[in-house]
């Protein structure tokens, strides 16, 4: 089982410093669109100024970036 990051970044990264297990890539978007739902519905002063939620692999690579605002818009 891989074990991803989910960071939030905006103007800094806040570092999630354990991460979550997951199963497979796929899952690990997943994971990163429903925090973006969950961000955009309960940190509203994050909407409208390009916040997202970076997918970071076990070797430190990005792979992913959920965009907040598009999470709230599609949410």
């Amino acid at each position: 089982m891989a074990r991803y990051r989910f960071d939030i970044v905006h103007d800094r990264r806040v570092v999630d410093p354990t991460g979550h297990p997951v199963d497979e890539r796929g899952q690990a978007l997943a994971v990163a669109k429903r925090l973006a739902i969950d961000l955009a519905e309960t940190r509203q002063e994050y909407l409208g100024k390009g916040y997202f939620v970076s997918v970071v692999d076990e070797e430190g690579d990005e792979v992913h970036r959920e965009s907040i605002d598009s999470a709230e818009k599609s949410g």
